[in-house]
């Protein structure tokens, strides 16, 4: 439950960063991809889809270029909501989190998630 929820704040975070921060305006201006945030037996989660400078988000947890697939909801809570910007990397490292797809696309997406929801700060 706590995971559905964050989802939904981090929805409308990354809206709110995007209307007041013209360098994340900036850094989706030229992107096409679409990004899915889930539990590992697939029933709780989030797609985040940037297409021509433009950002949204369904419930829809198919059609994606790169999924962050977590254990469980309470750990992905855990590691979400901290304020360690590596956090997602050591998840990775305890098999917590796998990612599925294009992995590529991984360290722009953590940089721009990080700005949206204001884990990174911008100097």
């Amino acid at each position: 439950m706590k995971f559905t929820i964050l989802m939904e704040v981090i929805t409308l975070l990354i809206r709110l960063s995007l209307m007041t921060k013209k360098y994340l305006r900036d850094m989706i201006s030229v992107k096409n991809h679409t990004f899915v945030m889930m539990t590992k037996d697939g029933k709780r989660g989030r797609r985040f889809i940037i297409r021509n400078g433009q950002f949204s988000s369904d419930r829809a947890l198919t059609d994606y270029d790169l999924a962050y697939v977590w254990k469980d909801g309470d750990t992905a809570f855990k590691v979400l909501t901290t304020p360690d910007p590596v956090g997602m990397h050591k998840a990775m490292a305890n098999w917590d989190l796998e990612m599925v797809g294009d992995t590529s696309l991984s360290l722009w997406f953590l940089f721009f998630f990080g700005y949206a929801t204001g884990i990174l700060k911008r100097k």
